[in-house]
């Protein structure tokens, strides 16, 4: 493993490290409120019924933790694992269920005229609210499985022998002068913005814990997510091109599964050594 690799990665494990030992406030005391009255309900004090109420607020405070981390903190979409992928919808989607039960019974003691209907507004807002949170997870979830399906189809292409043998049809690869400096990139991003009034919309920036995790050297190059053969992917290749910049632009799906098109700018990715992989498999 190099120093570049070694200080990546290592910063991955610190990270994690952090985030499971810094549960927040809310955390914390919902659980000593689920201590506390576990052993009330153990004498009579407390209702079973109270202490699973407590409990459900205890798992709401998780939840909501997950989702500040993974969806409204400052990680990246190319830094989640599957596993955090899949964590965000199931913590949001339980999060709209446990208040769409909530609002359900608070709503049947209004027909009962046991509340009054005013009662019913902070939980319609609530509700509103967590469906919304819902929608932006399964976005970011969205944005990562395409992030993986590009990495996927780049790795589809690195595995065929390249001797000897054309790019398959779909895949296009710009050899130019080998090298990718972070001079070109901030032309490129520039002269884009310029032409088409946005910024370029990099989905991978250099190595990530993503690429790491598949066993990819991504360091030094850039996923840019365009189609190819639309206006912004054409211009983007041509730029590449006068550059003498190398680039592998990807029109393909892998079988069987749906991907983004895009264009990786830089040499193709080499595969990292096995030992590092296995250090990235255990961090994911």
């Amino acid at each position: 493993m190099n120093v570049r690799q070694s200080f990546f990665l290592s910063g991955i494990l610190a990270t994690a490290l952090r985030l499971a030992a810094a549960e927040s406030f809310a955390i914390e005391k919902a659980r000593q409120e689920v201590e506390r009255l576990k052993e009330l309900a153990a004498i009579g004090a407390v209702s079973r019924a109270r202490l699973e109420q407590a409990r459900e607020k205890l798992a709401d405070a998780r939840d909501e933790e997950t989702l500040h981390r993974l969806v409204y903190g400052n990680i990246g979409v190319e830094s989640l694992s599957e596993q955090q992928a899949r964590e965000i919808i199931d913590a949001a989607s339980r999060r709209v269920e446990r208040t769409a039960r909530l609002y359900q019974v608070q709503a049947a003691l209004v027909d009962q005229g046991v509340l009054p209907r005013a009662q019913l507004q902070d939980l319609e807002q609530q509700l509103a609210d967590r469906r919304l949170g819902l929608q932006l997870a399964e976005n970011r979830a969205r944005t990562f499985t395409e992030l993986l399906n590009m990495v996927r189809v780049e790795e589809q292409f690195l595995a065929s022998p390249e001797a000897d043998i054309e790019p398959p049809p779909l895949v296009e690869k710009f050899g130019g002068s080998g090298v990718f400096k972070p001079e070109h990139l901030r032309f490129v991003e520039a002269a884009f913005e310029k032409q088409f009034g946005h910024p370029l919309p990099v989905s991978a920036r250099g190595q990530s814990a993503l690429h790491t995790s598949l066993g990819f050297d991504h360091a030094g190059r850039v996923d840019v997510g365009v189609n190819p053969d639309d206006p912004e992917g054409q211009w983007l290749r041509q730029q590449l091109q006068s550059l003498r910049v190398p680039y592998i632009a990807l029109r393909a799906m892998i079988p069987g599964q749906s991907t983004a098109p895009h264009i990786h700018i830089g040499p193709p990715s080499l595969r990292l050594r096995s030992a590092d992989q296995q250090l990235s498999g255990g961090l994911n």
